[in-house]
């Protein structure tokens, strides 16, 4: 029989259901480590509730101290280094009674580039395949009989683009099944469309009628994406499938001028459109305008719509004469490369890498730590669009906790379950 250690008492060292024990989170296609931050951010609000006298710098580090990395994999080496750089990853005292490889939660953002309409859209030998590796890593009973997890994660994220489900149904209902067959419970982002295209639900498969979009969860960015929450089948059947998070109040949501660093140099090399990018805008009077495919005028000539101060303006493809959207209260959805930025005192220039980051939800440290670690402005910029949004995984990890309280009941100790928990 496998002895428990837990039980053995040490002297000097406090009994194991008295300790804090961190929720072990297995980050694959890592990026920047936007499900270490928001899971971060999420378990701070408790952790501040147990402890009120904290600042915000000791807050931060009871907060990291919360959360354990099993592993972070992702290959693109400037990634990793702007990882590097922005969590503590040095040792801490551990106790080896209560030392374990248990992963309870695990967060994937394949690549999606050949599911995304800008794709490849060859799905057979691009990256996007590489979801099914994925799903090696959480069979628990592979053919060679020996699983490459430990336990099963009590919680399974996938993000991914939306066309994955809407042009890719059969790729879904892969995954679903496979999920299924290991004993999750799935609550996915579908749609009409893809239910139409026979796409697969079943009980233990539940679709909810729409994608997350980032601009209604604090952040003001159109943003949607994708969302595949599994849950184990004991959990899920103890405490209910999960429900989606409910939207940020509109009159809670912030606005794009507030996520702007108005005082970045309006005149930097890296933030100016191309001359070609700017033909497609007009002056009139005091009020600028940009060409798009509409039928109205509006003040400048037919296709001409007005653009006011601290508007986003994307100015991708300038030759198009189907473009459409390209002004809007909102930031357009990042990618790696977007071409769009902001109206600031009658001057055009794009997004800073800075001001990305933080349409993604990362902190300005985080981008200071970035450029100590050596990154340029462009590859900081490219890592932005390839992360997933940290406030809406937030809002799903705290939707988690409330739904599910007993996965994070001990990270402030047993004492402290019930306050974590509420």
């Amino acid at each position: 029989m496998k002895r428990d250690f837990t039980k053995v008492t040490e002297k000097g060292v406090l009994n194991c259901e008295l300790q804090k024990q961190p929720i072990h989170l297995l980050e694959l296609f890592g990026g920047i480590g936007a499900p270490r931050r928001a899971l971060e951010n999420c378990i701070a609000e408790h952790v501040k509730a147990a402890n009120p006298d904290k600042n915000k710098r000791e807050l931060r580090a009871l907060s990291s101290d919360a959360i354990k990395s099993i592993d972070y994999v992702e290959v693109l080496p400037f990634a990793v280094q702007a990882y590097n750089q922005m969590f503590d990853l040095s040792n801490k005292p551990q106790d080896i009674r209560l030392w374990n490889m248990n992963v309870d939660i695990l967060v994937h953002g394949s690549p999606c580039q050949d599911f995304s309409r800008e794709g490849k859209n060859d799905i057979n030998t691009g990256r996007s395949i590489l979801y099914e590796r994925t799903l090696q890593i959480l069979d628990p009973n592979p053919e060679d009989g020996r699983p490459e997890l430990t336990r099963q994660p009590k919680v399974v994220i996938w993000e991914n683009v939306p066309n994955m489900a809407y042009s890719h149904p059969e790729v879904l209902a892969n995954y679903l099944q496979t999920m299924e067959k290991y004993g999750y419970t799935n609550t996915f982002c579908g749609s009409k469309k893809y239910v139409d295209k026979g796409g697969y639900v079943s009980p233990r498969s539940i679709m909810v009628d729409h994608m997350i979009d980032a601009s209604e969860y604090g952040i003001p960015q159109a943003r949607e994406r994708f969302f595949c929450v599994s849950i184990l089948n004991d959990i899920a059947d103890k405490n209910g499938i999960f429900t989606m998070p409910e939207p940020v109040a509109p009159e809670k949501r912030f606005t794009l001028k507030q996520f702007l660093d108005l005082t970045a140099d309006m005149d930097a090399k890296e933030t100016q459109f191309s001359e070609t990018e700017l033909s497609i805008t007009k002056k009139v009077g005091d009020q600028w305008f940009v060409k798009q495919a509409v039928k109205g005028d509006f003040g400048a000539g037919v296709g001409y719509v007005p653009i006011k101060e601290f508007q986003r303006i994307d100015l991708a493809f300038p030759n198009s004469q189907n473009r459409r959207g390209r002004v809007g209260d909102y930031a357009s959805t990042l990618t790696t490369s977007p071409r769009q930025g902001v109206l600031i005192d009658g001057k055009f220039r794009m997004f800073t890498a800075k001001e990305k980051l933080r349409l993604m939800g990362f902190r300005d440290d985080d981008y200071d730590k970035m450029v100590k670690a050596g990154l340029t402005e462009a590859q900081i910029a490219k890592l932005a669009g390839n992360s997933i949004c940290v406030p809406v995984l937030e809002h799903i990890f705290t939707q988690v906790f409330a739904q599910y309280p007993e996965i994070a009941e001990n990270i402030n100790g047993k004492a402290a379950a019930d306050k974590v928990a509420a």
